[in-house]
C-alpha cells in the first residue's frame, strides 16, 4: 500500500508540474506586446518602405526579436541607423534584436526600424499591411501595420521625441 500510495504522490506531482510548465510556456507566449505599429505611404514604384512600432517585453527573461516576414515584399530586416563621422549608416541588425525582460524596445524613424525591401505593392495611406514577427521565446505574432500620409507620419514621430526616438539602441527602460 505505500509503495501504491508514493507511486500516486509521484504521478500527481509530475501531472502539477507538466500543468505549470505548459501554463508557464502559454503565459511566456503572450509575455512580448506590440504596439503602435505603422508605416509610412511610399511612392507607387517604391522599392522599400519602413515599419515602425514598440516591443514590450512583459516577461521576466530576455527574448530576441530573430526575423520579420511581410507577404508584400521579398525581403524584410530589422535595421539600426547610427551616425558616423557625420554621416546616418543603415544597417541589418545581425543575430537578432533583444528585447530585455522588463522593458520596451522602440523602433522609430532615425533609429531602430524594420524595412520591407522589392515591395510588390506600395504602402498605401488607409491600406494597413500585415508582417509577421518572429521571436525567440514568444513565436510568431503577426501585427497590422497602419499606413499614414507624410504629414501624420511626421507628426508620430515629433510625439515620439524623448521616448527612445533616435536612440540607436531603442531601449528606454523605463
Amino acid at each position: 500500500m505505500k509503495l501504491f500510495l508514493s507511486t500516486l504522490a509521484l504521478g500527481a506531482s509530475m501531472t502539477v508540474a507538466g500543468f505549470a510548465t505548459a501554463e508557464d510556456q502559454s503565459r511566456n507566449h503572450h509575455s512580448v506586446m506590440i504596439i503602435e505599429p505603422w508605416s509610412r505611404v511610399t511612392a507607387p514604384s517604391a522599392q522599400v518602405g519602413g515599419g515602425y512600432l514598440t516591443i514590450i517585453n512583459q516577461s521576466d527573461h530576455d527574448d530576441v526579436l530573430l526575423s520579420v516576414s511581410a507577404q508584400h515584399a521579398a525581403r524584410a530586416e530589422v535595421h539600426s541607423m547610427t551616425l558616423q563621422d557625420d554621416v546616418m549608416v543603415m544597417r541589418p541588425i545581425d543575430g537578432g534584436l533583444p528585447i530585455p525582460a522588463g522593458e520596451r524596445v522602440m523602433l522609430a524613424p532615425g533609429g531602430l526600424h524594420l524595412m520591407f525591401m522589392q515591395l510588390n505593392k506600395p504602402h498605401v495611406v488607409g491600406e494597413p499591411f500585415e508582417a509577421t514577427l518572429n521571436f525567440a521565446y514568444a513565436g510568431e505574432k503577426v501585427v497590422s501595420f497602419d499606413v499614414l500620409s507624410m504629414k501624420e507620419s511626421m507628426a508620430r514621430a515629433t510625439m515620439n521625441d524623448g521616448e527612445g526616438h533616435g536612440d540607436h539602441h531603442g531601449s528606454d527602460h523605463q
